[in-house]
């Protein structure tokens, strides 16, 4: 299989500004801020290859959406791949990874 084009939901986006917010007002570490997004960018680009390679979410609604979860240090990126043409990883959430994920992700 070829290389899969990444994209990233706004409600992903969305909690990427949070969790930049959160670190840089609450811990006053604006620096610290912008590294956790660049490690979590870098982690989201390397599912352009092999995005399989991660498990499929242990929650039976979210596994039936093809969810599929990463761990980069405290976070969690959820994202889902599309096999048709174009391939596809599509991200959909990234949350700290002491949050409720099932809540939020569930209906």
């Amino acid at each position: 299989m070829g290389e899969y084009n990444v994209f990233i939901s706004e409600p992903a986006e969305q909690d990427l500004n949070e969790i930049f917010f959160h670190i840089s007002t609450r811990f006053h570490a604006q620096t610290t801020a912008e590294n956790m997004l660049i490690a979590i960018h870098q982690t989201m680009l390397s599912l352009k290859h092999m995005p399989k390679r991660n498990p499929l979410v242990d929650d039976t609604f979210l596994k039936n959406l093809g969810f599929r979860i990463q761990l980069i240090k405290n976070y969690l990126i959820f994202y889902s791949v599309a096999d048709l043409l174009p391939l596809e990883v599509n991200i959909e959430r990234v949350l700290y990874n002491k949050r409720n994920w099932r809540y939020i992700l569930n209906p």
